[in-house]
């Protein structure tokens, strides 16, 4: 399989993380399965290849939605592999989107959106380019067009993930809210909206994204001491968490990396 990922625009950049592209060489012939697991990060993708599985299901949309995700998701190919993503940093979308992501939360249809049509008539277009470069122009002109409606997420929505990733689950919501100078509810409202998401559920998403960093280079036989580095009461908290949202263990987990 081939994975590439290009950079935004610098017009782009404070909204856009990254663009990526997935795509098979030959037609695959066995099911693969790959796992989606939630960053608190928001996307977009168009699929040109077939249908894909989703959790079981098949996702007969050619444009579907990546993110606000609170638990993990598997994501099922056969056949034709051809997908184009767009990955926005978080609290970037919702000036693309314009309408609250938590009515988005763990959503892929994009008839959940009021842009469907526009979506689809984007995808389109897309397909008709075949290089990778013609397709990222295209859909930065598209962007910039969807910034000229003026939906900015604050700037204070940047400064709470910023102290977000800066204290971890170490600071609580009334520390953040505070540090801000903004009342609690007040920054709960603004993360449904920019975020799709509660601060807390955003903080054990940074949380568990750094378990599963390290549990790829994990060598010990248990995850107490992971569990207690990263700042969980025991280690029944830590798995306990850790398969509410990724579905699994962290011991599986990590040995389905080792199998990699």
């Amino acid at each position: 399989m081939n994975f590439q990922i290009l950079n935004p625009s610098p017009e782009l950049f404070p909204y856009v993380r990254s663009y990526w592209y997935f795509s098979g060489h030959q037609p695959v012939i066995g099911y693969h399965e790959e796992f989606m697991n939630p960053t608190g990060g928001y996307g977009i993708a168009f699929n040109f290849g077939n249908n894909l599985l989703v959790d079981g299901k098949f996702l007969t949309e050619s444009v579907f939605l990546d993110g606000a995700n609170t638990i993990s998701r598997k994501v099922g190919f056969i056949g034709h592999v051809e997908l184009l993503g767009v990955r926005f940093r978080e609290g970037g979308a919702y000036p693309f989107l314009g309408i609250p992501l938590s009515e988005l939360k763990n959503e892929l249809a994009v008839w959940a959106t009021s842009d469907r049509n526009k979506l689809m008539e984007l995808h389109a277009r897309l397909s008709e380019f075949k290089t990778m470069e013609s397709r990222i122009r295209l859909i930065e002109t598209w962007l910039r067009k969807r910034l000229t409606l003026g939906l900015e997420s604050p700037k204070i929505i940047q400064a709470s993930l910023s102290l977000q990733r800066e204290f971890g689950t170490n600071k609580k919501v009334p520390y953040l809210a505070n540090e801000l100078g903004i009342g609690q509810r007040q920054l709960e409202r603004l993360y449904h909206i920019h975020v799709g998401m509660t601060p807390k559920q955003y903080s054990q998403l940074q949380r568990l994204e750094a378990a599963r960093t390290a549990l790829k280079r994990w060598n010990g036989e248990t995850t107490t001491s992971l569990a207690l580095e990263l700042g969980y009461f025991d280690q029944a908290h830590f798995i306990r968490e850790f398969k509410e949202v990724l579905q699994v263990t962290p011991f599986v987990y990590m040995k389905r990396y080792e199998k990699k």
